[in-house]
């Protein structure tokens, strides 16, 4: 007998695939992008300057913005140039100390020059001398030069704002403490003391004794040596 095969029924289809919601992302949609930053959540180039130089407005410090000089040397950059005017006594309310040649300075190197001088100069001297200390003979501040007035070498931290050379500080009963030693007579000490104590607020302190560029003033300043912030030279 012939077996004729019999067709079987095809299985069952499974049921189709709901649709899926519009409100629901594809699997490997990608999120929308971001909207662009707005500008008012962006810290502006100048808003550090600003901070700097309100600081100092508010701690009592006279000081205006100035154009930084026009030099031929790029490399002889002052960030946020100011003039400084005279500084608080914090000890003494209403009571500032002028400075003669008003230097200009970067602002971040005019805050702990002003605090030393009001903060622990002008104490200092007036509990020494017992006269107020009314100003501060220096330099201009930023100079564009090398070291020491080298020919060649590195740039001094004058170049930058960051230093500031001091010749004497006046009192108001007419005497000038003078950092130039006169008959190799040994160092005031007052100034000897002040000297010391900028250890704490400068990063180089020179002055007569060091070398013969510094045997007539005192020069301070914030620039730092190599990789550390906490190196010192006090010489």
């Amino acid at each position: 007998m012939v077996q004729v095969a019999v067709a079987q029924p095809l299985p069952p289809l499974p049921p189709p695939r709901p649709v899926e919601s519009p409100s629901r992302a594809a699997p490997d949609a990608q999120p929308p992008e971001a909207p662009p930053a707005s500008t008012a959540d962006t810290p502006s180039a100048g808003s550090a300057a600003d901070d700097c130089f309100a600081r100092l407005k508010a701690a009592g410090f006279e000081i205006e913005s100035a154009e930084p000089p026009q030099v031929s040397n790029e490399l002889c950059r002052v960030e946020t140039p100011v003039r400084l005017k005279s500084v608080p006594v914090p000890t003494k309310p209403e009571t500032v100390v002028r400075l003669s040649n008003q230097p200009i300075l970067a602002c971040r190197f005019a805050g702990p020059l002003g605090h030393w001088i009001g903060d622990l100069v002008a104490p200092l001297v007036a509990g020494s001398k017992g006269s107020v200390l009314k100003a501060v003979e220096t330099g201009p501040g930023f100079e564009c030069r090398n070291r020491n007035r080298a020919a060649a070498g590195k740039l001094s931290a004058h170049a930058q704002g960051l230093a500031i050379d001091i010749a004497g500080f006046e009192l108001a009963n007419g005497a000038t403490l003078r950092i130039k030693l006169e008959n190799d007579t040994a160092p005031d000490p007052a100034l000897a003391a002040l000297r010391t104590a900028a250890c704490g607020w400068f990063s180089t302190i020179l002055g007569p004794g060091s070398d013969e560029a510094h045997h007539d003033h005192l020069h301070v300043d914030i620039e730092q040596h190599g990789s550390s912030d906490r190196y010192r030279i006090c010489q």
